[in-house]
């Protein structure tokens, strides 16, 4: 007789899961994500290194250099480095 083992499927998120975590975010509402709010992203996600991940997010992604990650084209490419990093849905 032969034993069958279960392997736990892993689910990623989906772009719209990660777009609601990045909006879920912004604390204070001024459409744009401080550090602080994008650690707090990869936290959520997470991440083993939180500080790490938002570190190189935002030198990805902030085109203006700002220091925020403004809803828009900036997040988009937030919610693209987290896909790349292949975060589960736990």
């Amino acid at each position: 007789m032969t034993r069958m083992v279960y392997k736990p499927v892993e689910m990623f998120y989906t772009r719209e899961q990660l777009k609601k975590i990045l909006e879920k975010q912004d604390t204070d509402k001024d459409g744009k994500l401080s550090m602080k709010e994008l650690k707090s992203a990869f936290q959520e996600l997470q991440s083993r290194f939180p500080r790490f991940r938002a570190e190189v997010a935002m030198r990805k992604c902030d085109k203006n250099n700002d220091g925020y990650i403004e809803f828009g084209k900036e997040s988009e490419s937030v919610v693209s480095y987290a896909e790349e990093c292949h975060y589960t849905v736990p």
